[in-house]
């Protein structure tokens, strides 16, 4: 059974590691996660490694998977190598937060480069076939790497012409669309669009259709201006509506994902957080498809989970992070059963 190996980022403890299994289902992959180490997840199994990091916000590369050491066996890895057909490569180290000092990263890699020198394998360092080095917890992860982000959709953070205080920004909002599982050719919903965050990202992950509201007329505008000025929708909707009767079919959305209004920079419409999020769950329960997804955001101290979970959806998971010194954030995954 192939292995590989995921290098996470290390902006939430958690988060990396559910937007991998979650774009492991969507990539209909028959792999499982094994074993997680600081910012490295070990997976078994059969995978679209390109594909997964191409859609991912947390996931900084892929590839498979040589050995793992207390002790680098250099022997060991060049007859992995060689079993991979390798005829050249690059090595190229790289220490996760700081991880095991004690192992010099440049020393790893000289000493390598000999080993491949020395067994037929050329160390180029011009190569674009990279053995990847990984130190974490006090071991050694070698690798053979796949794919790297681009992080293409960052330009998107940048560029885009209409911006709020307090958004999320455009790679959390590609997590929370990939923990919603979208697919492609799924259409996808964000019913508190603000300035078009998440929708975006469902349009540029091959949403077939994309669907954008808000209640302000100013979000609606601004949402619009920025879906209009990037290429990468099939389709897209934007419409000025309250979440309490959404103009939407019964089960006719695959996937949900959004930010509910929450915060001082934020306006509730006077309904508060809880009643608006209590509101657009219970039109989930009939526009979504059985088994779909949803993901939202809200302040921990509102624990938004408790409402989904009062209304019969299935708890898949909740994550906590900081935002500012009077806000932590939780996001909320459930599915409709």
């Amino acid at each position: 059974m192939q292995k590989y190996y995921a290098l996470l980022s290390g902006l939430h403890p958690t988060l990396p590691k559910a937007e991998l299994e979650s774009l492991i289902e969507v990539t209909n992959s028959k792999a499982k996660i094994i074993y997680n180490f600081d910012g490295v997840s070990i997976i078994e199994g059969f995978l679209d490694a390109n594909n997964i990091v191409k859609r991912s916000g947390y996931i900084k590369e892929m590839g498979y998977l040589l050995g793992i050491y207390e002790d680098i066996d250099y022997n060991d890895i060049v007859k992995k190598l060689k079993d991979y057909g390798i005829k050249e490569a690059k090595v190229k180290g790289f220490r996760y937060k700081g991880f095991s000092h004690h192992i010099n990263i440049p020393n790893v890699e000289i000493s390598l480069s000999r080993e491949l020198d020395k067994n037929g394998i050329n160390a180029n360092p011009r190569s674009n076939t990279i053995v990847r080095i990984i130190i974490t917890e006090g071991i050694i992860i070698a690798g053979l790497l796949i794919s790297i982000q681009e992080n293409s959709y960052k330009e998107r953070i940048r560029n885009r012409p209409f911006k709020r205080p307090g958004q999320i920004d455009q790679q959390l909002s590609r997590v929370m669309v990939n923990l919603s599982r979208l697919k492609d050719n799924y259409v996808f919903l964000d019913p508190f669009c603000g300035t078009g965050s998440l929708a975006l990202e469902a349009c540029s992950l091959n949403a077939s259709l994309s669907i954008c509201m808000d209640l302000d007329i100013n979000m609606v505008k601004g949402s619009m201006l920025n879906m209009k000025s990037y290429d990468c929708c099939k389709s897209y909707l934007i419409v000025r509506h309250n979440v309490v009767k959404m103009p939407l079919k019964d089960e006719s959305i695959d996937s949900l994902s959004t930010d509910p209004p929450y915060g001082r920079s934020t306006s509730t419409n006077k309904k508060g957080y809880k009643i608006l999020t209590k509101n657009f769950l219970e039109e989930g329960l009939r526009v979504l498809k059985k088994g779909s997804y949803v993901v939202y955001a809200g302040p921990s101290y509102e624990r938004p989970y408790i409402i989904a979970k009062d209304l019969g959806y299935e708890m898949i998971g909740t994550y906590d992070m900081f935002v500012h010194n009077s806000l932590n954030r939780q996001i909320v995954v459930v599915r409709k059963t």
